[in-house]
């Protein structure tokens, strides 16, 4: 799967989400152009967008992330500017696209709990966020649960590290990723350290036993709760 990130942000040089953003890539992936990460602001600011380049980039890709911070409930200005150079006349010229994945990573300057009737902003993020559904099911894309990040510049380290994953999935792994996808994910992410990296080897070959028996664990409950399941209804 090649998944295609577009990122509006109008200084993405200094922006703390964005370095950290981009520096979680995993490289082999960024290699394989299974990653593709896709600088709006820079592009345009060689010579425009090329809209035959933007759209064989789509195209191309199967899963599209628009990734910006939340500028007054809404994308930086640049998202839009590409949306009306690249997407001009008639929706059916563009049924090549149909069948894409729509994703959303946002950044947040106030907390996830503030986005909600009654609390500070009042409307929830799925209220805000409702264009970007509707031009997803416009173009019959399939439009994924966003991804959010809450004020990263007071993340802690371990909550850095938590959305490293969870970036990384959501980029990768089908959506919604189930538990048991996630630790599969999670336990080939180990082998592959433990394979490059001989000082840790032993510890990682612990952590992966671990893994892999509470991931069978999982399996074995999941079975026995359908098969409880089908005797409710036998």
């Amino acid at each position: 799967m090649q998944t295609l990130i577009l990122v509006a942000h109008p200084e993405i040089d200094n922006s703390p989400t964005q370095q950290f953003l981009q520096a979680s890539l995993p490289q082999s992936a960024v290699n394989d152009d299974q990653l593709i990460w896709h600088d709006l602001t820079a592009a345009f600011a060689k010579n425009g967008w090329s809209r035959e380049t933007e759209l064989t980039l789509l195209e191309q890709a199967d899963r599209i992330i628009w990734q910006f911070p939340l500028y007054w409930y809404s994308a930086p200005a640049i998202l839009k500017q590409w949306q009306e150079a690249i997407f001009t006349g008639e929706v059916s010229q563009y049924e090549f696209l149909a069948g894409k994945e729509l994703g959303l990573v946002v950044s947040l300057g106030e907390k996830l709990a503030s986005y909600q009737a009654g609390a500070r902003e009042q409307f929830t993020l799925s209220e805000i966020l409702r264009p970007y559904q509707a031009f997803a099911q416009k173009l019959g894309w399939r439009y994924l649960a966003p991804l959010m990040i809450e004020q990263f510049s007071y993340l802690t380290d371990s909550a850095k590290q938590k959305l490293l994953v969870d970036y990384q999935q959501y980029l990768t792994l089908k959506q919604p990723a189930s538990f048991a996808q996630r630790g599969q994910w999670l336990l080939a992410q180990l082998q592959q350290i433990a394979s490059v990296d001989s000082t840790t080897k032993s510890t990682l070959a612990l952590a992966q036993e671990q893994l892999a028996d509470q991931l069978a664990d999982y399996q074995d409950l999941q079975t026995q709760l359908q098969e409880i399941r089908r005797g409710e209804h036998d």
